[in-house]
């Protein structure tokens, strides 16, 4: 599955199931959590919650669903849930974290 960490409604889904299945935490404590830690809470999404469904989406094989309407789903799924493809140079990407985790430090 593939979970994209530098996409804001990626990372919202994320916090979401965090808070809703483990614990209510701050958004800033839940940047901060340990990549271990995140990556087995992650792994353990159940298939009924949507990020479980968003994650699936893009890295299902569609042409092997064999049901026409089951495809037409997931091919929906996708579409909306693809990454955008948008090229931000890393700089970027690490002065929009750090502005968003409050310009601690991150590396």
């Amino acid at each position: 599955m593939q979970f994209c960490f530098a996409y804001y409604k990626d990372l919202e889904e994320a916090y979401a199931f965090y808070c809703s299945r483990y614990k209510d935490i701050s958004y800033k404590d839940f940047l901060h959590l340990g990549l271990t830690e995140f990556n087995r809470k992650i792994a353990s999404i159940p298939e009924s919650e949507p990020l479980y469904k968003i994650m699936a989406s893009r890295t299902m094989n569609i042409s092997s669903i064999k049901d026409k309407e089951q495809r037409k789903y997931w091919q929906k799924l996708k579409q909306q849930n693809k990454i955008p493809d948008v090229y931000l140079p890393k700089k970027v990407i690490e002065r929009n974290i750090k502005k968003e985790i409050g310009g601690i430090n991150i590396g």
